[in-house]
């Protein structure tokens, strides 16, 4: 495994931890709850060499319960978003392609920091040998032993997206969400995709609803539920191609 040591890129489980927290803060509204999890999978297995693992996607499907066309959905994802270098490997004895080795990247904030940090108040000892979180499996499902507050509904995430850039605004939530069930309810009652793919549909939904948001900022919008509309249109036709191709 000594060959893992030169794609190593955090110098402490603890720095490799820390960059994990800090991917997922600054992508929340970007990763579904499949994606975290798999990013969460590979961390344990990185800990050896921080920031690297060599997996295969059976291993990471079995410890989740998913397929391995879901994973793979999954680590293309967390590739483009920066988060998860792919490194491909080949068979030294019968040859083709053998399991990803995955890099975690450390995380670069845009953030202006402070000239003067305040003081860092006191924190309980963290134990170095543990990943970001600590995860028992149960029946092939991967469970957090820390018991973390429900995730918030999908109309709460879309709610507070547009209160926290817009502002509150009821009857614009309510014409944005309606185009956004409008596009995506026959997508969802559709048996042609499953829980994982309703969840990806969803976060596209959030997705389409940031870049249309932040359009506003560049250009005199009259209508932004129409051009919502025609972001999230575009975003799903993608989506919907990569998936046939998949």
């Amino acid at each position: 495994m000594h060959y893992l040591s030169e794609y190593q890129t955090f110098e402490s489980k603890q720095q490799l931890n820390e960059a994990i927290a800090d991917h997922l803060a600054a992508h929340r509204f970007e990763l579904n709850d499949t994606a975290s999890n798999v990013l969460t999978v590979i961390s344990r297995y990185a800990v050896k060499f921080p920031g690297v693992a060599h997996l295969k996607a059976a291993t990471i499907a079995q410890a989740l319960g998913i397929c391995e066309k879901t994973v793979r959905r999954a680590v293309n994802k967390l590739a483009a978003l920066g988060i998860v270098r792919k490194v491909a490997t080949t068979r030294k004895v019968s040859g083709g392609q053998g399991a990803n080795i995955y890099v975690v990247q450390a995380h670069v904030s845009t953030r202006q920091e402070p000239a003067k940090p305040a003081p860092a108040s006191p924190e309980p000892t963290k134990n170095d040998a543990e990943p970001y979180y600590s995860f028992k499996l149960i029946k092939n499902h991967l469970v957090n032993t820390y018991a973390p507050q429900p995730q918030p509904s999908h109309y709460s995430r879309f709610r507070r997206l547009l209160e926290s850039t817009i502002g509150t605004n009821s009857r614009l939530l309510y014409r944005l969400y309606g185009v956004y069930k409008a596009q995506t309810a026959p997508l969802c009652r559709t048996e042609a995709y499953d829980r994982e793919e309703r969840e990806e549909i969803a976060t596209i939904g959030l997705q389409a609803l940031h870049a249309a948001i932040q359009a506003t900022k560049r250009m005199k919008i009259r209508n932004l539920a129409g051009y919502y509309s025609g972001v999230l249109d575009r975003m799903l036709d993608r989506w919907q191609a990569a998936e046939l191709y998949a």
